[in-house]
């Protein structure tokens, strides 16, 4: 068994940090300096004074057995490597309840130059390591990257703040879901109990609360977004929920049905094959928007037929087509799954992927795996399994079934059988699909939502059917006084795609918190080459760019269109 962190240390420590932090003012003329006999806390002391403390289990909102601070290390503003300027950084556990459960491994960066906000970074895929929070949250579609010029969180003097999820391992290993409090973690909790650490050693180290925390992320973390907004709606101001995989458990689901039609005798579609599909379907829809730029701005306009590149006969001949085994692997991720009861929340279906208007499945190799053998390799390893099978296989055997034995590809996704009980309770911990975002809006909170048409890892359509109930039930008017919506064309999810936009998402929402400045003309730049530079508006959907004249390259010659 682990050697588990226990220092438990007297939180007297940290009231020592309070009044240690303390400065006396005083003298005549209006002078600010502080009497030689009263020491001064430099930031260097304010930092390493954290270091050993607990939080008490009280001062974190769901059940824990406290937690412990690591470590708390000064990184000078010239320290090599450091652009951020001066911060503390902090690496802490959160101690669970059940001893056989992992710790939550926590980051907080807390930075001299404090602007009274935080940034609390979401994970992605099975999450099991701490996102970046040095860097950039997941803002944009490009990950890790913003335009030039865009500071991170952390120079800008946020706090910034991120956890593992309580697992320790790579974003393609969910052994650790056969643990239930690591299960219950991983889908939510964590969010509480990593916001609440922050919470409290961001007021041992400024002697304040936040004035506003925000929650960025993408993926499993653009998931993480909308829970903190349903489940959490008073511990932030403000979402970025950037291509969440919000049916997260309709979403394995649907990778493990796909799978099965990957995996099966001929079924596997090379990355040449993908090339030559996607060529197609470019060369028929691209200019459905007016314009041959690469982009499929008006997917709805496209319908693409695979027959046009079917290999003779159906079978397979070479790079140059698609066989009838590798149509039927396109044609299933290109329709929807019905299952034959209802998930959380009433859902019943999982929407088709965009198979035929842009998604790419090869532009990294960990979607579809390296090859038909790699796609299998267990435990994942990225860059070779197929994410598409790990995440289905992991999710059914250890979050599910608990029987490592079984496997996704001799499971029926859509009629489950004897685990159709235990698929919705999974559903019920994990899927962020409700609508009641109505705590949320009522404290004045908002939420960018946004999603990538070209997604290769999940269907833009799952974002819009969410929308679309959100609308049912806020109305049109409402809504759009709290959120906004944006489905951008040719993106991805993370990387790939036709356009790896990204833009300064976090300053668009910080002023609509702020200073009650809705996002407006929002212009979102390609950062990938050989097309770096180019701009296009982000349209609210269900508007999309169209091209009325001038530079291609340029946001201003498109309009909003629907």
């Amino acid at each position: 068994m682990r050697t588990r962190l226990r220092s438990r240390r007297s939180s007297a420590m940290v009231s020592a940090l309070f009044a240690v932090s303390a400065i006396a003012v005083s003298g005549c003329g209006g002078s600010d300096s502080a009497p030689a006999n009263v020491a001064v806390a430099t930031p260097a002391a304010k930092c390493s004074a954290l270091a050993g403390t607990t939080v008490p289990a009280g001062s974190i909102g769901l059940p824990t057995t406290g937690a412990t601070i690591v470590s708390a290390t000064l990184v000078a503003a010239t320290d090599s490597g450091n652009s951020n300027g001066e911060y503390c950084k902090v690496l802490g556990a959160i101690h669970p309840v059940d001893f056989n459960a992992p710790d939550i491994r926590v980051e907080a960066d807390l930075p001299t130059n404090f602007n009274g906000k935080v940034v609390h970074f979401g994970g992605g895929g099975f999450d099991g390591t701490i996102p970046d929070t040095e860097g950039f949250p997941a803002d944009g579609f490009l990950s890790g990257a913003e335009p030039a010029g865009v500071s991170t969180p952390l120079r800008r003097g946020y706090v910034t703040v991120g956890s593992d999820a309580g697992h320790e391992g790579n974003f393609m290993d969910g052994s650790f879901a056969a643990n239930d409090e690591a299960l219950a973690n991983y889908s939510g909790d964590h969010i509480k109990k990593t916001r609440d650490f922050a919470a409290y050693i961001a007021k041992a180290r400024y002697g304040s609360d936040f004035t506003h925390s925000y929650f960025i992320g993408g993926s499993g973390g653009g998931r993480q977004g909308l829970i903190a907004a349903q489940r959490f709606p008073h511990d932030y101001d403000g979402i970025i929920s950037t291509y969440p995989a919000s049916g997260i458990t309709g979403l394995w689901l649907q990778m493990g049905r796909i799978s099965r039609s990957l995996l099966a005798p001929g079924g596997y579609v090379t990355p040449a094959k993908g090339k030559v599909l996607l060529e197609a379907v470019i060369k028929q829809c691209d200019a459905l928007d007016g314009v041959a730029d690469g982009i499929i701005s008006n997917p709805a306009a496209c319908v693409f037929d695979p027959a046009t590149i079917r290999c003779p006969s159906g079978v397979d001949t070479g790079d140059s087509c698609l066989s009838d085994a590798q149509i039927n692997t396109m044609t299933t991720a290109g329709t929807p799954l019905s299952l034959s009861f209802n998930l959380v929340n009433g859902v019943q279906t999982f929407p088709a992927f965009n198979a035929f208007t842009g998604a790419d499945f090869w532009s990294v190799a960990f979607a579809w795996g390296a090859s038909a053998t790699d796609a299998i390799v267990e435990p994942g390893v990225i860059g070779k399994s197929a994410f598409f099978y790990t995440f289905s296989n992991d999710m059914l055997r250890f979050a599910v079934a608990r029987d490592p034995g079984l496997s996704t590809l001799n499971f029926n996704p859509a009629n489950p059988g004897s685990l159709t009980s235990r698929v919705q309770a999974v559903s019920a911990l994990m899927d962020s699909t409700s609508t009641d975002l109505s705590q949320f809006q009522a404290r004045g909170g908002k939420i960018i939502l946004q999603h990538g048409q070209s997604d290769q890892f999940i269907p833009a359509q799952l974002s819009i059917d969410y929308y679309d109930r959100l609308v049912s039930r806020f109305g049109q008017g409402p809504l759009g006084q709290f959120l906004k919506f944006y489905v951008v064309p040719g993106a991805a999810h993370s990387a790939g795609g036709q356009f790896n936009g990204s833009y300064d998402g976090l300053t668009a929402l910080d002023n609509w918190v702020t200073k009650g400045v809705e996002p407006k003309n929002l212009i979102i730049t390609d950062l990938a080459p050989p097309t770096v530079g180019r701009t296009r508006p982000i349209c609210e959907y269900p508007q999309w760019p169209k091209y009325v004249g001038g530079d291609q390259n340029l946001a201003a010659s498109f309009v909003c269109s629907n």
